[in-house]
């Protein structure tokens, strides 16, 4: 996998690339993905470009500056080969060669974890997707 290009139109306070190798449910934000960090995506530029990843599953998310909930960047994806992922929402615009984007969404938080029930965890992303890889990707 490559991102060919990811541009930042919008103030980000944190942006950054995690590759994902499993979750835990017990923690939310980035703390519920286990992996890696990729050291040169952050907040501090508008732009970056060829940055070449193993394949794998990843989760790139920005959280807006000054804070609003709907307005933070969320994009998970994985590895197909011969797809271009062309996806942009909230500022942020991303093209990776060979990736397909993944589910984050409410629907496939599990009810029945203690803390499903919290808010915090709920309505997280990042802890939606958490959900979705321990249901569908492990």
């Amino acid at each position: 996998m490559e991102i060919i290009n990811i541009k930042i139109e919008k103030p980000f306070r944190y942006l950054w690339l995690k590759s994902v190798i499993d979750v835990n449910l017990d923690n939310h934000c980035a703390k519920c993905l286990v992996g890696e960090y990729c050291s040169n995506i952050n907040s501090s530029k508008k732009e970056f470009s060829n940055i070449k990843l193993n394949h794998g599953i990843y989760y790139l998310c920005g959280v807006s500056l000054p804070y609003n909930y709907d307005n933070n960047f969320h994009l998970a994806f994985k590895y197909q080969n011969n797809n271009i992922l062309d996806f942009s929402n909230n500022g942020i615009t991303v093209k990776i060669k060979n990736a397909v984007s993944l589910h984050i969404s409410i629907k496939y938080v599990n009810e029945s974890h203690p803390k499903s029930k919290f808010k915090s965890y709920y309505s997280c992303r990042n802890w939606q997707f958490a959900n979705y890889f321990n249901d569908y990707l492990r």
